[in-house]
This record gives C-alpha cells, sequence and structure tokens, in this order.
C-alpha cells in the first residue's frame, strides 16, 4: 500500500506540469474503441488512467467519465461502465499492485475492456529520476496477467 501510494505522490508531481500526461496516448486509438462498442454493445466509458483526459473526442463527452487517482478532478472512485478503456497505465503501475488492479479493472467493466500497454522504459522520468514505467514486462508477462483477471479484452503492446 505504501509503494501504491508513493507511486500516485510521484505522478501527482508530474501532473502539476500542464504538459505532462495529457491524455494523448488516447487519440490513436479512438477508432478502434468505437469499433469495440458496437461490436459489444457498449452505451459508455471508462477512461481508467485518463490524465488529464484532454483529448476525448466530442461523441463521448456524454458518455465518458475519468478515472486517474493521481488527478484531483478524476480521484472519485468510478462507476462501471460497459467498456473500460486503459491507454499508457498499466507499466506505470508498481509490479506488487498489477494483479489488484487488473482486478480492480475487471470488476469495472459489464462488457469489455480495451488495453494499450507498453513494455519498454519510458522518455519521462519522476522528479527523483526514476522511469515513470515501473513494470516493464514482455507481452507475454501481460498476456499471461490480462488472460487470468480480464478475460473480455483487446490488448495492443507498444513494443
Amino acid at each position: 500500500m505504501l509503494e501504491k501510494k508513493r507511486y500516485i505522490d510521484l505522478h501527482r508531481e508530474l501532473h502539476e506540469s500542464p504538459r505532462r500526461f495529457t491524455g494523448l496516448s488516447l487519440r490513436e486509438w479512438i477508432e478502434e474503441i468505437d469499433q469495440l462498442m458496437i461490436t459489444h454493445d457498449c452505451k459508455n466509458i471508462l477512461d481508467y488512467g485518463c490524465g488529464k483526459a484532454r483529448f476525448w473526442p466530442a461523441h463521448w463527452l456524454e458518455k465518458i467519465q475519468g478515472y486517474d487517482p493521481a488527478v484531483e478532478n478524476f480521484s472519485e472512485e468510478p462507476r462501471p461502465a460497459d467498456m473500460v478503456v486503459c491507454t499508457d497505465v498499466m507499466e506505470h503501475i508498481p509490479e506488487s499492485s498489477v494483479d489488484d488492479i487488473l482486478k480492480h479493472i475487471n470488476s469495472l467493466s459489464n462488457k469489455w475492456i480495451f488495453f494499450v500497454i507498453d513494455t519498454k522504459k519510458a522518455i519521462k522520468k519522476f522528479k527523483n529520476g526514476e522511469n515513470c514505467h515501473v513494470t516493464i514486462k514482455p507481452p507475454i508477462w501481460w498476456q499471461t496477467k490480462l488472460n487470468e483477471f480480464c478475460t473480455r479484452h483487446t490488448v495492443h503492446f507498444q513494443i
């Protein structure tokens, strides 16, 4: 629990900059998410780890909620949603918390989960010099975790 809080605090420090964690990583996946929402009959979205959520498309605004424990405006416990979107988030979670976070994400998804997970070090560093990607694992490691905790999902790996 202390490790999780420490990483949330480190992310809060980075969120002080208006140019950090804006939610940009979501933008390139919007078309695919829209298609998955049709395929799985999803009516609403939870953007889990949304950052500042500056790149939500206009057609999502009435059906989306954001959650990010490091951003005050989005730090309240989210409500379940048909589609949970989690882009460029899991690699920021300490390995000791990955299972619990995946269980949490799964508990919030009524129908489908969309992941994008980076498998390499980030360019960004915390103010203390640590790399922002704290759990760097190969796709097979992540796929095993996802299959165990989130059976209804689509995943893309940034390699």
